[in-house]
């Protein structure tokens, strides 16, 4: 027992190790708001998310069938391509998929639609992506702050706990 090291001996009145892993270092009801405060508003950015992706599944859809159309029509794989910012394969590929007929709109209304759409799309992406950025800066501050750990995080967003420590990898946690 005399080569016992001393590290192992806290700052105790006895001489003996003192286990302090549950003295909290600030107060016990701060902490506790603080993750009720971020637990909602990461509970809430998973709702958002999930209603960003439904809009862009929906709008993706009624993009695809109005790039069928318009093709169906006689406008351009390239004048189509342009207007929506896909490559021309991509627009051979999605016009494939479906099957109509002709339906006798003029190729102006066609860009048109297919413009509004396109754009209306390229906003709820934006959208989406913003979303996501205020998700990944709610889970640094709740790993710097140290109020919720890995595993609880990806409960709370929906992530795998291996994502949250890839993307949170050089982050400074507090001790």
């Amino acid at each position: 027992m005399a080569a016992q090291s001393g590290s192992l001996r806290g700052s105790s009145a006895t001489g003996r190790y003192a286990y302090r892993a549950k003295s909290p270092a600030r107060p016990q009801a701060a902490a506790k708001g603080e993750h009720a405060k971020l637990t909602q508003a990461l509970a809430a950015y998973r709702q958002l998310l999930s209603h960003a992706a439904s809009a862009i599944r929906t709008l993706t859809a009624a993009r695809n069938e109005m790039i069928a159309q318009a093709l169906e029509d006689g406008l351009p794989l390239a004048t189509i391509s342009a207007v929506t910012g896909e490559n021309i394969r991509a627009v051979r590929t999605i016009a494939l998929a479906y099957d109509l007929h002709p339906s006798g709109f003029p190729r102006a209304a066609h860009v048109d639609a297919l413009r509004a759409k396109s754009d209306e799309l390229n906003a709820a992406e934006r959208h989406r992506d913003q979303i996501t950025e205020r998700r990944e800066a709610l889970i640094v501050m709740a790993l710097r702050t140290q109020a919720c750990d890995d595993l609880e995080l990806a409960s709370l967003t929906g992530l795998t706990p291996d994502h949250i420590r890839r993307s949170t990898r050089g982050i400074a946690r507090t001790a």
